[in-house]
């Protein structure tokens, strides 16, 4: 059994809608089991009921049905609430089933009445928000093998492309039949077309990791600053073309030898670490990274490239040596960038278990030097640090460790 409990991605409002509809789920179910109250379910094929529009979504045939659907629904409600604070949560989630049910009532025409029930339909919808808004975030999952649990991540773009694919595939096999399957892939589609409504009109900032920007390669980038970069990129591979070797010719005899123009190393080493970036060659290019570092004491990359290195190591899951270079980063640039010391800190907390170097980094970052969206972030990384800390079995760590 896969249990998902928490996600990495960016949550900036608490989640009181959601533990609210969990709580309202649950005391439905306890209160107004569905077999005993079957007015209140979905009826298709007996006419128009709104108010069945609403109470079905509240109603589950059992305690298997009921356990699965929350945990779900707090995996990806808290995401979808963390980006659009309580109030607007409620809207959609309520939203997403009566429009959901109502369409399925009035559009669906059965000979023999048929009853449906649950808010599978709208997690579902949910999950699409998340596929739409947080493709490359993780979910924290508990996987239960004999009794012992196994943590592990998994990307929301794998979750949800696997759990309404299988939807799909389903109705397609039962020929679009009336189904759970039905309502499972008519959420999701109301969900992800709202999730990329509110995307395009700007009621959500997901700071360009959305799924569209995924798609583009320019995660945490705007149109403009892609643009910009890829010109920049484009102009690296042109000045990067190798000199032509020219055939040795001794100097004439009372004239002066000529010069041969010597390039900078350091301008050689960042474009060749710029051409790897370029190529996906991410280990050439750390090594490059390395050994300028090493023997050329003033090298430094600019701020583009070193975020482009960072976000190269970053996406081959390297945790130590994407740690490495944002420490360097760090440590050598006059004005780092806070989401960078913000994901470093991450890392080092979430990924590495060093909560104390996590909460040396978060100390540099002053809430006062970060905008309202990642003040929330921040709060979150030190309380799970400390967190942390205090648990006696935690990863034992050195005070001058890493910083």
């Amino acid at each position: 059994m896969i249990i998902p409990w928490g996600t990495d991605a960016p949550i900036y409002h608490r989640p009181i809608a959601t533990i609210a509809i969990i709580v309202l789920n649950v005391l439905s179910a306890l209160l107004f089991p569905a077999g005993m109250y079957e007015d209140w379910t979905l009826v298709l094929g007996e006419g128009v009921h709104p108010l069945q529009w609403l109470t079905n979504i509240f109603m589950h045939a059992g305690l298997g049905h009921l356990v699965g659907n929350m945990l779900f629904l707090w995996a990806f409600g808290i995401i979808v609430e963390g980006k659009l604070g309580w109030r607007a949560f409620a809207l959609v989630y309520l939203g997403l089933g009566v429009v959901e049910s109502a369409l399925m009532q009035i559009l669906i025409h059965s000979e023999e009445p048929v009853r449906m029930l649950g808010a599978s339909g709208v997690v579902f919808g949910v999950m699409a928000m998340c596929l739409v808004w947080a493709p490359r975030n993780e979910l924290q999952c508990i996987f239960l093998f004999r009794i012992i649990p196994v943590d592990f991540d998994v990307p929301i773009l794998s979750v949800a492309a696997f759990y309404i694919g299988m939807e799909v595939l389903f109705l397609a096999l039962k020929s679009l039949a009336i189904s759970s399957e039905l309502a499972h892939c008519s959420g999701a589609i109301l969900g992800f077309g709202l999730g990329v409504l509110l995307l395009k009109f700007r009621f959500v900032d997901c700071e360009n990791w959305d799924l569209f920007a995924v798609l583009e390669g320019r995660q945490g980038q705007s149109k403009q600053e892609a643009k910009k970069a890829r010109e920049s990129r484009r102009l690296v591979s042109v000045e990067f073309a190798p000199p032509i070797k020219a055939k040795k010719k001794r100097a004439a005899k009372g004239t002066a030898p000529r010069v041969r123009s010597v390039e900078d190393p350091s301008a050689a080493a960042l474009r060749t670490m710029r051409l790897h970036i370029e190529l996906g060659e991410v280990e050439a290019a750390l090594a490059v990274y390395k050994k300028s570092s090493r023997s050329l004491p003033d090298w430094q990359p600019r701020e583009t490239d070193w975020i482009d290195l960072i976000q190269a190591v970053l996406e081959q899951n390297d945790w130590n040596e994407a740690v490495l270079v944002m420490r360097d980063y760090h440590r050598k640039t006059a004005e780092p960038s806070p989401r960078v010391g913000l994901k470093l800190a991450q890392i080092l907390i979430q990924k590495l278990e060093r909560p104390l170097q996590g909460l040396k980094v978060l100390a540099q970052i002053p809430e006062a030097s970060l905008p309202e969206s990642l003040v929330m972030t921040r709060r979150q990384l030190a309380h799970q640090a400390e967190q942390m800390r205090e648990d006696e079995d935690g990863t034992l760590e050195l005070q001058d460790e890493m910083f």
